[in-house]
């Protein structure tokens, strides 16, 4: 389980990426503080859509199922195609 001190694998790739905030909330589509929220899972606890999810991780160049595989256990939730209609 994430804890206050455990930075996730979203938070430390968004750290290590030139972004603000407000840059990637721009690219994604979404408003800087819901993307802060996402990005701060462990504080916040926001669900976030498969979509979302994947264009936070296209801009990031990540891979989408590791870099929200923390999200996915901290929800207790994995994400399916279901819930994406």
């Amino acid at each position: 389980m994430l804890n206050n001190n455990k930075k996730t694998k979203l938070k430390i790739a968004f750290d290590n990426s030139d972004f603000t905030y407000e840059k990637l909330a721009e690219i994604v589509g979404i408003s800087k503080s819901y993307c802060y929220k996402i990005i701060n899972v462990h504080k916040y606890k926001k669900n976030i859509y498969y979509g979302t999810a994947a264009k936070i991780a296209r801009a990031l160049n990540e891979d989408m199922s590791e870099l929200f595989n923390e999200h996915q256990i901290f929800f207790n939730h994995i994400v399916s195609l279901r819930d994406t209609l």
